[in-house]
C-alpha cells in the first residue's frame, strides 16, 4: 500500500471573543495549494481545512484524532495552525513541566467564550503524541505568537489567561501522559515563546510572515530540502521585514529535523518549468503557488535554455500556471519547451518615514525623486504613502534638524545617524538608503522554480586545531533552532581567538555548475573573496579560499569583549553556465557616496545579468545564453561568549 500524506490546516481570522486577524485563511489556502502541487497523487480528502467558525476547539481536537488519526506507519501527517496564540498559567499538578509557570496556547474560534478554554501546548503535545506513536512522520507548523514549544502584528497575540485552569478542564488523561517521554515529531514555529508573530501585506494580500516565508522556501529549495534547510531559508526571509521575530525548529539537535520535508519518500512533481501551447495562449506550468509573485512586478521573463536567447514575458499569473507571451520569436505549437527564469522581480525596497523635522525630510524626499536614471525617482527605494497598509522594510526617522536615522522594520539602527543633510541636499542619505536596498536585493535573490535547488549545497565545517586543509567529508555544522549558525571566540591565555571554519560547496548533480560565494557583512559590504567563481564538477566538492581555514572575526576597530557580536550572510550562487561575480559586489556602507558606481564593463552569464539588475540601475539587454540557476543562504553570527547574550 502506498504512503499517505494527511494534512489538517487551521486558519482563523474571525473569533467569537477575540480581535480578528486578516491573513490566516490566506495562509492555509496557500499551504493547501502547495501540498496539492507537491503531492498531486494524493486523494483530495487527505487535506482537511478548518477556516474561521469551523475551527472550534472541539473540531480541531476531532480533526487531530480522527483525520490525522487515519495515518499509519510510514505515512506523513501535517498539522498547520495559523491564528492567535497566547499563554496561560500552569496548573499546580503540572508545575514541573514549565519552569516559566506559563503554558503556550492556541486560541480556537470559540476560545474565551461560553467557558471554552484554549488549546494548551500540553494538550497539543498529547494529541500529537498519539499520532506520532503509531510510526507516523509528523510535521507541525505553528504561525501564532508565543508559538515555540507549542503553540500573529496585526500581531497574532492575545493577553495571557491569568486564571489557573483546573486540571480536569483540560484533557482527562493529560496528567498521566505528562509523565511519559515526549513523542518525536518536527515542529516549525513562527517565533520564540516570548515573541509575537507578524502578519503583513505581501503578494497582494495579508499573510502571516512566517507562513509565507516558509512556503516560499519550500517552493524554492525543492523536495530534497530538510526541515533545517527550510527553517534557515524562512528565517532569512522573515529577517528582511522584522528583527524581533525568530522562527524556531524543534528538535534542534541532529536527527529527524535533517530529513527531507514530508519524510522524503513522497514522489514530488517534476522539477523545472515547461512552456506549451494551450488553446490560444502559451502557458508555463508554474504559478503563484510555486513562488511566482504577481504583486507589483510587471516584467517577469522566462527563456529557453541554449545559446540562442528566446524569451517570453509573463503576462498573467494564476495559482497553478501562468500565461506568457514570446518576445520576438515564434514557438512551434506542437512542441513543449523547457524554460528557466531569466528576469526576476527586483521591486523597490519600501521605506516608512517619521519626521519631527519636516524640512530635513523634504530634502531627502526631493533627493530620492531625482536619484534615478535620467533624473527620475530612485529605482531602489520607495517611500510608503500614509494610507498604505503594509510593513516597511526600512524606516527613516528625522528626530531633529539635519539629523536622519536609518533603521530596519523593528527600529534597529543600521548605521550611525547621518548629519549634514542640508549641506549636500539629502544626497548622502539617499546613497545610504539605496546601498542598503541593494544589499537586501542581493540577499533576497532567489529562483522559485529551479531543478538545481536539490543538488547544490553550502556547508560550513569545523576547523580543528592545526588543520590547514578542508576535509572533504566531515559533517557540516548545523544551525540552531532559529536557523542561524553561531560561532564563538575562544580564550587562549590572555587573548581572544576568533573561530575558524572550512566552507565547502557540494555539487551532488550530474553536470558541472559554476558557483560564486558571496559574503555579506554586517557593515553592508558584498564581496566574493571566499570563492570568486569556478566550476564545481559533478559529484564533487569545492572549497572556499582553496581549502584554507576561513577566519570569522569582529570588524576592524571593534572591541573584543564578552557579548560582542557580528553577523555575516554567506550567499551561494550556482548556475549551469559561467557568470561574473562583479555585478554583485558592493563596498562597505561608509564608502557608499552619491554617484559612485561599481557596474562592470562586461557582464557574463544570466546570473551576472540578474545581479546587475538587482544592484545597479539598469540590467541592459540579455547577452549570451539562458541557463538554470539557484541560490542558498547560510546566516552566521560570530560572538564573544560572556554574560551578555546576543540576540539575532
Amino acid at each position: 500500500m502506498s504512503r499517505k500524506v494527511l494534512a489538517l490546516l487551521v486558519g482563523i481570522d474571525h473569533y467569537r471573543a477575540a480581535p480578528g486577524l486578516r491573513g490566516t485563511v490566506n495562509d492555509v489556502t496557500l499551504a493547501e495549494q502547495f501540498l496539492k502541487t507537491r503531492c498531486p497523487e494524493q486523494d483530495p480528502s487527505s487535506i482537511r481545512v478548518l477556516r474561521d467558525q469551523e475551527a472550534t476547539r472541539t473540531a480541531i481536537i476531532v480533526g487531530l484524532r480522527d483525520h490525522l488519526g487515519r495515518a499509519g506507519p510510514g505515512d506523513t501527517a501535517i498539522f498547520w495552525f495559523s491564528g492567535h496564540g497566547s499563554r496561560m498559567a500552569v496548573p499546580a499538578e503540572l508545575w514541573h513541566l514549565e519552569p516559566s509557570a506559563e503554558m503556550q496556547t492556541l486560541v480556537c474560534h470559540d476560545s474565551r467564550s461560553d467557558g471554552v478554554p484554549e488549546l494548551s501546548d500540553k494538550h497539543l503535545s498529547l494529541l500529537l503524541g498519539e499520532i506520532a506513536a503509531r510510526g507516523v512522520h509528523l510535521v507541525v507548523v505553528l504561525d501564532s505568537c508565543h508559538s515555540q514549544s507549542g503553540t500573529r502584528n496585526l500581531s497574532r497575540a492575545l493577553p495571557p489567561v491569568t486564571d489557573i485552569p483546573l486540571i480536569e478542564a483540560l484533557l482527562p488523561d493529560l496528567l498521566a501522559a505528562a509523565s511519559r517521554p515526549p513523542a518525536q515529531y518536527v515542529e516549525l514555529a513562527a517565533c520564540r515563546s516570548s515573541e509575537t508573530a507578524v502578519e503583513t501585506w505581501v503578494d497582494g494580500r495579508y499573510h502571516g510572515l512566517f507562513s509565507w516565508s516558509l512556503i516560499s522556501a519550500m517552493r524554492r529549495l525543492g523536495s530534497a530540502a530538510t526541515y533545517r534547510d527550510l527553517l534557515t531559508a524562512a528565517r532569512c526571509e522573515v529577517e528582511r521585514y522584522v528583527s524581533a521575530q525568530v522562527p524556531q525548529l524543534a528538535p534542534a539537535s541532529p536527527g529527524i529535523a535533517d530529513q527531507p520535508f514530508l519524510g522524503g519518500e513522497v514522489t514530488p512533481s517534476a522539477g523545472g518549468m515547461r512552456m506549451r501551447r494551450v488553446r490560444r495562449d502559451w502557458e508555463i506550468d508554474v504559478g503563484s503557488c510555486h513562488g511566482l509573485l504577481a504583486d507589483g512586478y510587471d516584467d517577469i521573463r522566462v527563456a529557453v535554455p541554449g545559446p540562442e536567447v528566446r524569451e517570453a514575458r509573463v503576462v498573467r499569473i494564476l495559482p497553478e500556471r501562468s500565461v506568457v507571451r514570446p518576445l520576438g520569436w515564434e514557438p512551434d505549437d506542437d512542441l513543449q519547451y523547457p524554460v528557466v527564469l531569466s528576469r526576476v522581480p527586483t521591486p523597490a525596497i519600501t521605506v516608512g518615514v517619521d519626521a519631527a523635522h519636516q524640512p530635513t525630510l523634504d530634502l531627502v524626499l526631493a533627493a530620492l525623486e531625482t536619484a534615478g536614471p535620467a533624473g527620475g525617482p530612485s529605482p531602489h527605494v520607495r517611500i510608503l504613502g500614509p494610507d498604505e497598509e503594509r510593513t516597511p522594510e526600512l524606516r527613516l526617522d528625522v528626530p531633529e534638524p539635519d539629523r536622519v536615522r536609518v533603521s530596519d522594520a523593528e527600529d534597529f539602527p543600521l548605521c550611525d545617524d547621518l548629519t549634514g543633510v542640508a549641506r549636500d541636499g539629502g544626497r548622502r542619505v539617499t546613497a545610504v538608503l539605496e546601498h542598503i536596498a541593494r544589499v537586501k536585493r542581493v540577499k533576497a535573490l532567489t529562483n522559485p522554480v529551479s531543478a538545481l535547488a536539490d543538488v547544490v549545497t553550502l556547508e560550513v565545517v569545523e576547523a580543528r586545531p592545526g588543520e590547514v586543509a578542508a576535509p572533504a567529508e566531515r559533517p557540516p555544522l548545523l544551525p540552531g533552532a532559529d536557523g542561524v549558525l553561531r560561532l564563538q571566540y575562544r580564550r587562549e591565555a590572555d587573548l581572544w581567538v576568533p573561530p575558524t571554519v572550512f566552507v565547502r560547496i557540494r555539487n551532488a548533480g550530474d553536470r558541472r555548475l559554476h558557483c560564486v560565494l558571496l559574503d555579506i557583512t554586517e557593515r553592508h559590504r558584498v564581496h566574493a573573496g571566499l570563492f570568486p567563481g569556478a566550476y564545481v564538477a559533478p559529484k564533487h566538492v569545492g572549497a572556499a579560499l582553496y581549502g584554507r581555514p576561513v577566519e570569522l572575526r569582529l570588524p576592524a576597530g571593534s572591541v573584543v569583549e564578552p557579548g560582542a557580536t557580528t553577523r555575516d550572510w554567506l550567499v551561494l550562487l550556482a548556475a549551469e553556465e559561467e557568470f561574473s561575480s562583479s555585478p554583485f559586489e558592493l563596498p562597505p556602507l561608509d564608502e557608499a557616496w552619491p554617484g559612485r558606481t561599481r557596474a562592470p564593463l562586461v557582464v557574463s552569464g544570466l546570473l551576472g545579468r540578474l545581479g546587475l539588475a538587482a544592484v545597479h540601475r539598469d540590467a541592459g539587454t540579455m547577452e549570451g545564453s539562458a541557463c538554470d540557476w539557484t541560490t542558498a543562504v547560510v546566516p552566521v553570527v560570530t560572538e564573544v561568549p560572556g554574560s551578555v547574550e546576543a540576540e539575532w
